[in-house]
């Protein structure tokens, strides 16, 4: 085998295959970071994360100004209005002097919005565009997270007032009292002294990382409707604050050497530049969020994958493991699990976990509870063969089978074979049975 096919081998299936915790401790973080990386590039390969960071930039278009109108109300009743310019200038300084351009065009639409002459209906308008556009982040989200269903209107309203409200008054009481501390005259002081001096500076050049981390971090851990960890939302978090980095540098030489498209586009330029920067930042906030979603669930590719090629094996596999989840918590006389918690206990994607769910009451092995709401099973476990089990798997294909195809030529008799060998092997086997058998090799 060639090196080329040898390192193919390794990306399509050795890496994945790979037991990390047999290895080294920089190994399998070297590794775990590798699965990460690759995952997420393989995403682009579906054009997904592109086309949401599309539709997100024509959002920001029609919302930004009235949902900066909004803020800056909100900021003015706290009295720390007058930051919001620096910040939004600072998000823009990619952009060079087209950045500071732009920023007070935006000021400018902001401050002759004058909300109290707009009308009930002028101020409703203003609110739900400013409700659409983080509705819209959310939906780009619960696609990542393959979260079929999103908040109900009264959560969203809660949930939104509170993003409103308290995201940008965090964000920029953060930057405006970093400005404050640099322009203090004991900190100047203080910067005098040596090596005191140079700690400070490195602290005040990693502050707004870190506020950028927080920002982030933020926004994968509440706007998505799952259960988000805290450790996969900062994995996140950073990812996208360290990629906002090297993109704003990326782009900042972009800008200096682009003045042919001044030529080109004449006054457009600067919008063109605008929306390319816009793309860019959406499409940072996705691939992060992806960061923390392959974090928190490092096997979904694979098992999406799988999920999507209908491989009857891991339909198999999956319907079994749900059931011992939810055969343990039978016998521990606990009640019914949220789909949320039977996904974590399982480590995949809600979604995948629910569509299976689903399939499952259909054939009703399961029942959805009300009170306390969540999945049970609807008889004892050992009541439940696994002979029935798989037979509610494979429901609706066993028909097919007896279908004459006209040159059988002996291929019924055999498949009936291979189903009374499955049967006999698996006579007597309940889901208690299966999940007794560790304890039962354990003694």
């Amino acid at each position: 085998m060639t090196k080329l096919a040898h390192i193919s081998q390794f990306f399509k299936q050795d890496l994945w295959t790979i037991d990390s915790a047999s290895v080294p401790t920089l190994q399998r973080i070297g590794i775990h970071a590798l699965r990460l990386a690759i995952a997420v590039a393989l995403e682009f390969r579906h054009r997904l994360l592109d086309a949401r960071a599309t539709g997100l930039v024509y959002t920001t278009l029609l919302s930004l100004v009235p949902f900066l109108a909004v803020m800056f109300s909100v900021l003015k009743a706290f009295g720390v209005h007058q930051q919001i310019e620096p910040v939004l200038a600072q998000a823009l300084e990619p952009l060079g002097p087209n950045g500071q351009e732009i920023t007070r065009t935006i000021i400018g639409f902001v401050d002759n919005l004058k909300i109290g002459v707009l009308g009930i209906v002028g101020v409703a308008g203003l609110f739900y565009t400013t409700y659409s556009l983080i509705d819209k982040i959310e939906e780009a989200l619960n696609a990542i997270w393959l979260v079929r269903e999103g908040r109900s209107w009264g959560r969203k309203f809660a949930d939104y007032l509170s993003a409103v409200l308290v995201g940008p008054l965090l964000v920029v009481t953060a930057f405006g009292l970093l400005a404050s501390v640099h322009s203090n005259t004991l900190v100047q002081r203080v910067l005098d002294i040596q090596p005191f001096g140079y700690l400070m500076l490195l602290a005040g050049q990693l502050l707004p990382f870190v506020i950028l981390s927080g920002l982030f971090t933020f926004l994968y851990k509440f706007i998505p409707h799952t259960q988000v960890r805290f450790d996969s939302a900062l994995v996140g978090g950073i990812t996208a604050a360290v990629l906002w980095g090297l993109a704003g540098e990326a782009f900042a030489m972009f800008v200096a050497q682009s003045a042919q498209y001044s030529a080109i586009y004449s006054g457009f330029a600067v919008l063109v530049l605008f929306l390319l920067w816009l793309y860019v930042g959406w499409l940072i906030v996705l691939i992060g969020a992806q960061f923390s979603f392959f974090h928190q669930y490092p096997t979904a590719y694979v098992s999406r994958l799988l999920w999507q090629q209908g491989t009857q094996a891991f339909r198999e596999r999956l319907a079994l493991s749900l059931l011992v989840v939810l055969t343990r918590q039978y016998l521990k006389g606990e009640g019914p699990m949220p789909t949320d918690d039977l996904a974590v206990e399982l480590h995949l994607p809600v979604s995948l976990v629910a569509e299976q769910v689903r399939h499952l009451v259909d054939t009703e092995l399961l029942g959805l509870m009300a009170k306390p709401e969540g999945i049970s099973l609807t008889k004892p476990p050992e009541l439940v063969s696994i002979k029935e089990v798989l037979d509610a798997i494979h429901k609706g294909r066993a028909a097919d089978a007896t279908i004459s195809l006209g040159t059988d030529d002996g291929v019924q008799e055999m498949l009936c074979r291979r189903d009374t060998a499955i049967e006999q092997a698996l006579a007597g086997q309940t889901l208690r049975s299966l999940v007794e058998i560790p304890l039962s090799r354990k003694t």
